[in-house]
């Protein structure tokens, strides 16, 4: 059964020359405990997209029902995680959760401290919790920011490119926070991601929806990518289903693969 349901969305904006389409007929259903990336070039609208779920737009055309209920702005039912990690530098690591957390939660102040405390340790940020974000790695902002969406208990949680600035390496340790955190959840979240990369998308998703592009941007295909989990990422990477599935992204997503390929000659 349907737990996010885009149906017919589409997102336009007035401008001087008239109607700009960024987005139209959008139809995605998303199961309770699904994670799907959004993947496609630049401008063709995957922030709208997930901005229409996070109840930060409102749809031209179309509908985003969550839980039965239409989307008509933001809520606690949603958590965000941007690429800029959006923490309060003059509050400690502790403090940006707590705050967070004092908002939405209805519960004793010393359960919210709790509930920020086991979320510090999820991602294993309980000896930093008194420490200012600038004094943090960029890898330990976004372990922050993470654990921040969790401690909310938000039943989707929306990433915006959120490894994007990160260096290789510590991507890919956070695409394995954020799996853990899933797991210990009973994989009940359900995780909607903005990326540009496929193997970050093959390596955390169930399905993954490519954009053509913008402007008017349709959704070109839904990949479903059928890998069994747990994922192994050295595992993973060297069998025939995984290098079909991320052949067949680059063909979606590439016009060249050589400078041959744009008409430039190879010069020996």
């Amino acid at each position: 059964m349907s737990y996010l349901e885009i149906k017919d969305l589409e997102i336009s904006f007035p401008t001087p020359k008239g109607k700009y389409i960024a987005v139209r007929d959008i139809n995605l259903s998303i199961k309770k405990g699904e994670i799907i990336s959004i993947i496609g070039h630049s401008g063709c609208g995957k922030s709208t997209i997930m901005n229409a779920i996070g109840g930060m737009l409102t749809p031209t055309g179309g509908s985003v029902v969550l839980d039965n209920k239409n989307v008509k702005g933001p809520g606690p039912d949603r958590g965000i995680v941007f690429q800029n990690y959006s923490l309060l530098p003059w509050l400690t690591v502790e403090n940006n959760i707590f705050q967070a957390v004092d908002s939405v939660m209805d519960c004793s102040t010393a359960e919210k401290h709790e509930i920020v405390i086991k979320n510090l340790k999820m991602v294993n940020l309980y000896q930093h919790k008194d420490k200012l974000p600038g004094q943090l790695s960029g890898g330990m902002k976004q372990r922050v920011a993470i654990a921040r969406a969790f401690a909310i208990n938000p039943g989707v949680l929306l990433m915006d490119e959120p490894f994007g600035a990160l260096d290789a390496l510590t991507k890919g340790s956070m695409q394995l926070e954020v799996l853990k955190l899933w797991n210990l959840n009973n994989r009940e979240k359900t995780i909607v991601m903005i990326t540009h990369d496929i193997e970050e998308a093959l390596f955390l998703s169930d399905r993954i929806v490519v954009l053509h592009n913008g402007p008017a941007s349709t959704i070109r295909e839904i990949v479903h990518v059928n890998l069994p989990r747990p994922r192994n990422k050295i595992e993973i990477v060297k069998t025939p289903e995984y290098i079909e599935l991320r052949d067949h992204l680059l063909h979606l997503l590439t016009d060249h693969f050589s400078i041959e390929d744009m008409g430039v000659a190879y010069k020996s």
